[in-house]
């Protein structure tokens, strides 16, 4: 950003002692970091609006940049090939909804209300 070298730094750092004189240089020094830390936050600050701008542009120029992304279209896509590539991916998610369901459902026949009671003793019916 500022080409400056060696030698400048030094004349500078010279003049400020002349000039401010050794009791007020840290407290000239102090102030200038602080308007540096300052200038970098606003920068910072700066550059971080102008990005979220860009990317609201962008997103208003691509509405669908979501949908494509989540779908796995790619750009050139004719219509038809983009209804068919949707379509064998909703397929597709209710073969796994299916799988899922299947392996929840509990395994062999369930008989309800037509059980007979348990006995004990192969007598009376335990209560």
């Amino acid at each position: 950003m500022f080409d400056i070298g060696a030698m400048e730094l030094f004349v500078v750092a010279v003049l400020a002692l002349v000039v401010v004189g050794p009791k007020e240089l840290p407290k000239l020094l102090r102030t200038i970091g602080g308007l540096v830390r300052r200038m970098r936050e606003l920068s910072a600050e700066f550059r971080q609006g102008v990005e979220q701008l860009a990317a609201e542009a962008e997103r208003e120029t691509d509405p669908f940049r979501d949908l494509r992304k989540k779908e796995g279209l790619r750009p050139g896509m004719s219509p038809e090939e983009i209804t068919n590539h949707i379509m064998k991916n909703r397929e597709a998610e209710e073969a796994e909804e299916a799988i899922k369901v299947a392996k929840k459902a509990p395994k062999g026949p369930k008989v309800v209300g037509d059980e007979a009671p348990k006995t004990t003793d192969g007598g009376e019916p335990k209560a």
